[in-house]
């Protein structure tokens, strides 16, 4: 007959008095000893500790080999902004990686399809706000009801998820990730939320892109005005390749500034 573990201890601390005031300490250990293995049978399987699981992955830049960069924009569809970004990557035979709102994709459906003909969607919540301040079932709706309108809207999903700021909690990645979508960040961030002159953010972009860079750009007036400037100075500087974030991960990278 088994025995639990407490019902064990609370006998052995009943009788282990007796045993050393009739037997002597040596002969009292030999017998709590005895009692132990009686007790735990030394073929009782051990249940192993779990194993950790290994952190969910956030991509911040891609390969550091060639001259692959991704551009990315954050925060639409900007109705008269995102016009002008469209416009001029389309000049270039661009294409992009566009973070966009939910709820702003649900104000401007039309502005937002025409980023999802030719570029890459990913899913920026629903209303931009900081995951790590939200309740779980307050992520939840964000991730689902961003869902929903792309579906509704676009017709399909995105593969990418950005959250508002940079900032995610591993639970909460691994939220995105039952979403279907892997958490990008960036490399080199423009700055282009400051405002200031659009030439500040094309000199702060060509002071720092490399190999592999993952270029955080948002849709703004300053973004909008500058990006012809940014794109032409690349070009000049380097060959890059300007490719969407599935590219930038992938071997298909073929997209050359031009």
């Amino acid at each position: 007959m088994s025995i639990t573990r407490g019902q064990f201890l609370r006998s052995l601390g009943k009788s282990l008095p007796g045993m050393v005031a009739s037997t002597g300490v040596a002969t009292a250990a030999h017998a709590l000893i005895r009692r132990v293995a009686q007790a735990v049978p030394p073929d009782e399987p051990v249940a192993a500790p779990k194993a950790a699981e290994p952190p969910i992955p956030y991509l911040q830049k891609g390969p550091d080999t060639g001259n692959a960069i991704a551009l990315t924009f954050d925060d639409g569809p900007e109705p008269g902004v995102t016009e002008r970004i469209l416009d001029t990557l389309q000049a270039h035979g661009l294409r992009a990686t566009f973070f966009m709102i939910g709820e702003k994709v649900a104000a401007s459906p039309k502005l937002a399809r025409r980023v999802a003909e030719n570029h890459e969607i990913g899913h920026h919540t629903y209303t931009h706000r900081k995951l790590t301040e939200l309740a779980d079932a307050d992520v939840e709706q964000e991730l689902e009801k961003t869902d929903a309108i792309f579906m509704e809207v676009l017709g399909r999903r995105a593969d990418w998820f950005r959250p508002p700021f940079g900032v995610l909690r591993q639970d909460q990645a691994a939220r995105v990730r039952a979403h279907g979508m892997r958490v990008a960040l960036w490399t080199l961030d423009a700055e282009d939320w400051r405002g200031g002159p659009g030439a500040a953010v094309t000199e702060r972009i060509l002071t720092h892109v490399h190999p592999g860079a993952i270029v955080l750009c948002h849709e703004t007036l300053v973004t909008a005005e500058s990006l012809d400037a940014t794109l032409c100075r690349l070009r000049d500087t380097q060959p890059w390749r300007a490719v969407t974030l599935t590219e930038l991960v992938s071997s298909s990278a073929h997209a050359t500034l031009g």
